[in-house]
């Protein structure tokens, strides 16, 4: 703005100067000419803005754009967070990914794709009827459009070393792009290789049981569990795109993921106490070999125009495989036990789906249909436990989906948009092993959503509403029992219902500030459940819907300035849930104690980058939670996560970039958490390391990218079967 308001007076000034020739010219009749040849005026705009109701960021030109991987890049994105480790859309849980229009199938390529290559990001909060029912957000992520014939390519290598455990993350990347005239040829192949050694958790449970007296027993479980793992893989992708004019395009592409080794090493060591008084002890050593897990997805897509029709058609079919031993040593005062496991699951998928867009009145019109056909093979077996049998089972679910989408624009008003979405599913559970335990059932379910976007001045705001689904996934449907310990017995539940969610959004921007509130209304909402399984203190954990509903208030705000060479992003937000339960517990006189999850989240993320001359960048930012309930589990500390890096661009086209961040640098990205039953509780710490991947946030990572001649793939293909691939 200052900018702006210099170039404005150094007009008004020509100006004056020119009235006085003008002037001088009448009195002196002299000519005088003042040629202006010139005017740039500069202003900095926003950063992120509205458009169709979703928060774009612009990536390119910002200091997101050297934040290293894409996942790094999208957890500072306004309306995005990290928590426990897993990128979320404040309010909506994971989203799925969409890179220049295809669906993100190994969410690994978010670490592979750089930041540099973004253009831009757009959050969907409030997805319409033409996203999968289960779709509670969805990110879709655009790349540069750069031109350029021949050979391009672009190497990537980044190692991540914790400072407190032998936790190491070494990933490499190498892609190449050939491109002569409207032939695209593309492949690329990763390695990634990691040893993540010593994630320790120490956790105490407690059951609690009524004799046939009256009288209260309590077991208790105390002690710690240790994991260790090694593993190294590859991702090879090759494809060719075909642009035949400037409106059609056609294509295909492979994708192979290859587990090169995977072991799994897990400790539990433990003391057994019978109200109070040591009963058992208990060391446990499990020894998990993964046998040639691979993926295989091949996507053929047409993407174009014909005539005023708008077409986007794409066919997938995805095959995945893997097998695993599992051997337990287990020793206990009363001796010791050898359990052998092995599990074995292949499934394939096919999937198609046509979008079709056309414009009608003042609006556009968008229809589509998808189809989608799942087969799964399980096989589980075990050996050295008395309780615990083999089981075969197969799945076959077809998914059937027709949606309509209207947008229209009415004048002075603002853009409503009107959609429904329909969905036929037939699931067949076949337990082979035990008939009875079979499951066949058909949902047929309409999805509406509806949105109206309109502008107040300078603020653009959007209302949205719409109902969603959460399918079980195919783990969650399993029949078998998996033997944790002589204390610890899992299984699923082929009997889980979809979960129905009630959605309803506002979402605004003005300037520099953007905001977004959401209120959530969730039924038969799945959770883990863990019950005592018999007297003596045995626990079987299980997957159920909740009989009542939940409700979840979110919202947050987010406020990007730049000034001169400082921008940073702040995100301040609260997250709140309604939820509470009559569960059974024996200590209270009417065998009941109530229960309620209602402690709010605060949020605050603050992200600060400082570009300083010859390409260098300074960077600080911070991530903090509170303690609160989130679902039926209370997280018991606050957690905070300070980040500092640097980063210089070398070479005239700074083509080769360094980067080094010291992450975590206070050691506080952690959160306890106490899980209560009623008649169970368990209370573990850092409950959120062991699913984020690199165990310790702890750590420094350096990252070394190189491209040269770059030119983008033009691939335009949307992979057809995402929601259940990740079901698998």
């Amino acid at each position: 703005m200052t900018t702006l308001k210099l170039c404005l007076a150094a007009i008004a000034a020509m100006l004056g100067v020119a009235t006085a020739m003008a002037q001088t010219e009448k009195k002196d009749s002299v000519n005088y000419s003042l040629n202006l040849q010139e005017f740039v005026v500069k202003s900095t705009a926003p950063r992120t803005k509205m458009r169709n109701g979703a928060m774009v960021t612009r990536i390119v030109g910002s200091p997101l754009e050297s934040a290293g991987s894409v996942e790094d890049m999208l957890s500072r994105v306004p309306g995005m967070m990290r928590m426990g480790g897993q990128l979320q859309v404040i309010g909506k849980g994971s989203p799925i990914y969409y890179i220049n229009g295809r669906k993100v199938q190994d969410l690994e390529e978010l670490k592979r794709l750089r930041s540099q290559d973004i253009r831009e990001v757009e959050v969907v909060n409030s997805p319409g009827a033409a996203y999968d029912a289960s779709v509670n957000a969805v990110v879709k992520i655009k790349t540069r459009r750069q031109q350029g014939e021949g050979l391009s390519g672009r190497f990537d290598v980044s190692d991540e070393q914790a400072l407190k455990s032998g936790n190491n993350n070494l990933t490499s990347t190498l892609n190449l792009n050939y491109r002569h005239e409207g032939l695209d040829f593309f492949g690329g192949v990763t390695f990634q290789n990691d040893y993540l050694d010593g994630y320790r958790s120490l956790l105490e449970q407690n059951t609690y049981l009524k004799q046939n007296t009256n009288s209260i027993v309590s077991h208790t479980q105390t002690g710690y569990t240790q994991s260790d793992q090694k593993f190294s893989r590859m991702f090879f992708n090759a494809g060719v795109n075909w642009q035949f004019d400037d409106d059609n395009f056609i294509g295909v592409k492979l994708e192979r993921g290859i587990w090169l080794k995977n072991r799994y090493w897990f400790e539990m060591e433990e003391d057994v106490l019978r109200n109070g008084v040591k009963e058992d002890y208990l060391k446990s050593e499990s020894d998990i070999k993964y046998k040639n897990p691979n993926t295989l997805l091949v996507n053929a897509y047409y993407n174009g125009k014909i005539g005023k029709w708008g077409i986007d058609a794409n066919v997938d079919y995805y095959s995945q495989c893997d097998k695993n031993d599992n051997h337990v040593n287990e020793q206990a005062m009363s001796g010791m036990r050898t359990v052998e496991s092995m599990t074995e699951n292949k499934s394939h998928l096919f999937a198609a789906r046509l979008i079709a867009e056309h414009p009608l009145w003042t609006g556009k019109l968008q229809l589509g249909g998808e189809m989608t056909t799942v087969c799964r093979d399980n096989d589980y077996r075990i050996s050295g436990v008395d309780n615990i049998f083999d089981r075969m089972s197969n799945v076959n679910e077809q998914n059937y989906a027709a949606f309509f989408e209207y947008g229209i624009m009415i004048p002075k008003a603002g853009m409503l948009t009107l959609g429904m979405r329909y969905e036929h599913v037939a699931f067949d559970f076949d337990d082979k092993t035990d008939p009875s335990r079979s499951v066949k059932r058909n949902h047929d379910d309409f999805f509406p959503s509806l949105s109206f976007g309109t502008r107040l001045g300078t603020v653009e705001m959007q209302l949205s509403y719409g109902v969603k689904t959460t399918r079980p996934s195919y783990y969650q449907l399993r029949s078998e029992i998996d033997y944790g310990s002589k204390y610890t017995l899992q299984t699923g539940n082929p009997l889980l219902e979809n979960e129905i969610r009630h959605s309803l959004d506002l979402s605004g921007r003005w300037k520099w500030i953007a905001f977004n509130v959401n209120y959530l209304h969730i039924e038969d909402a799945i959770y883990d459940w863990t019950s005592p399984y018999d007297d003596n203190g045995v626990v079987m954990i299980g997957m159920v819907n909740f009989d009542r509903p939940i409700d979840v208030f979110c919202a947050f705000v987010n406020l990007s300035p730049t000034v001169g060479v400082w921008t940073t992003s702040n995100t301040v937000g609260v997250q709140k849930q309604w939820l509470s339960f009559n569960l059974d517990d024996p200590r209270e006189a009417t065998g009941k104690r109530h229960v309620t999850y209602d402690k709010p989240m605060l949020i605050f993320n603050s992200d600060n980058a400082f570009r300083l001359k010859r390409d260098w960048q300074l960077e600080l930012n911070s991530q903090f939670y509170s303690k609160a309930h989130y679902r039926n589990v209370r997280l018991l500390q606050a957690y905070w996560n300070l980040t500092a890096a640097v980063q210089k661009s070398f070479l005239k086209d700074k083509s080769l970039v360094v980067r080094l961040s010291f992450c975590d640098i206070f050691n506080t990205a952690k959160q306890d958490a106490l899980l209560d039953l009623g008649n169970y509780t368990l209370k573990q710490g850092d409950v959120f390391g062991e699913g984020r991947g690199n165990y310790s946030f702890h750590r420094v990572a350096l990252s070394v990218r190189y491209a040269f001649n770059a030119t983008k793939s033009k691939y335009k293909g949307k992979s057809a079967g995402e929601a259940a691939i990740k079901r698998m």
